[in-house]
């Protein structure tokens, strides 16, 4: 079942989890259910530990909100009008976590929460606030080789589901220099540097004791991670996400090189193919496409998976290289070149195109 969410775009964006168990890795998706259920009590254990800031929740269990006990009671009087994210974590791991975002409490409670078919001793509640908007989203990647990720101007499901409307900064930093794919908003610039920087642990009895108790690694003093983080409108800066298994699977970027040609885009997985276009949207996606068809469309959601199998190459309009399709198509070992913007409008089904994702280039033969 895909996480629900009140603002997210489309209803076919589900969790990292619901991708992989789509293209057959059960193993994998078990492993991330599980570590995405339990991202609360990481995201409490490093604000206690080196003050990384995260939007916090109340934790009760959903029995207690089934059966309106005085907590949840006095909960309800205090905060029933404020916006808030509502998640419901399993227990055990094979049951689906459910997420309801973006209504007051109170609201959610009653439309949303009580119409759930679920028994309430198998969850926990995490009630968390919630933000009708943002002055910025951040996708923040640590690894071994550096740092790197993607911000974008309003909500995180832009990066993670691919729904780009606003520009997307990309950045790298080599633990020496650091280099973006354009010259970014100012003010985008120092959030990401802040961000980054809160990630600098250099008291070395605080990375062995996050070493100890929540096996966390580092690599010149940064905790490494994959890490999803919101600037407020109040102009603070809360994570979100801290996965200790998604960062392995994503390679840092090569150094940033500003190409020229008629269709262009960023590489999220490489490749260089050539092959039959195929132009597809979500409204004609039984169209005809075969086994080595170059797949062109505005944006990838769940519903193209049995076309990004079969696909020789991927090209979309929209997304960056840390959404949840680029992940997943790196899963599946299929070339892909992501916010290309104009690809639909340039190439028609039938066109031979040659998709060149070493250097970003998608040219019509």
């Amino acid at each position: 079942m895909a996480e629900k969410s009140t603002w997210v775009i489309g209803e076919f964006q589900p969790s990292m989890t619901e991708w992989l168990a789509s293209i057959g890795e059960e193993k994998e998706s078990a492993a991330f259910r599980l570590e995405d259920n339990q991202k609360a009590e990481r995201l409490e254990n490093l604000f206690q530990a080196i003050g990384l800031p995260w939007e916090g929740a109340v934790e009760l269990p959903a029995r207690e909100l089934a059966d309106m006990s005085p907590r949840f009671v006095a909960l309800l009087a205090e905060r029933g009008d404020e916006l808030c994210a509502l998640r419901l974590v399993p227990v055990r791991p094979e049951f689906p976590k459910l997420r309801n975002r973006g209504l007051p409490l109170r609201q959610v409670y009653e439309t949303w929460f009580l119409k759930q078919d679920i028994n309430p001793d198998d969850y926990r509640a995490f009630i968390m606030p919630h933000a009708d908007d943002y002055f910025w989203s951040m996708i923040i990647v640590s690894t071994t080789e550096g740092i790197f990720g993607e911000v974008v101007k309003g909500q995180h499901a832009q990066l993670t589901h691919g729904d780009t409307n606003q520009v997307v900064y990309r950045f790298r930093y080599d633990f020496t220099n650091w280099q973006w794919s354009e010259e970014p908003d100012a003010h985008a610039k120092t959030t990401i540097v802040d961000a980054v920087e809160r990630l600098h642990v250099v008291d070395q009895t605080k990375r062995a004791r996050l070493a100890k108790e929540m096996q966390s690694e580092f690599a010149h003093d940064y905790l490494l991670g994959y890490f999803e983080a919101l600037l407020w409108l109040n102009n603070k800066l809360y994570f979100s996400d801290y996965n200790r298994i998604l960062y392995k699977r994503i390679p840092m970027p090569p150094p940033f090189a500003h190409v020229k040609g008629a269709i262009t885009g960023v590489v999220a997985y490489k490749g260089v193919v050539q092959g039959t276009a195929r132009v597809v949207s979500a409204e004609n996606l039984s169209a005809e496409f075969n086994a080595g068809d170059i797949l062109v469309t505005d944006n990838t959601d769940i519903r193209f998976v049995p076309l990004m199998r079969k696909a020789g190459a991927i090209v979309t309009d929209r997304g960056g290289m840390l959404s949840h399709a680029s992940i997943v198509a790196r899963e599946l070992k299929v070339p892909c070149i992501v916010g290309a913007k104009v690809a639909t409008q340039k190439i028609k089904t039938g066109d031979r195109v040659e998709v060149d994702a070493e250097k970003g280039i998608v040219k019509i033969l």
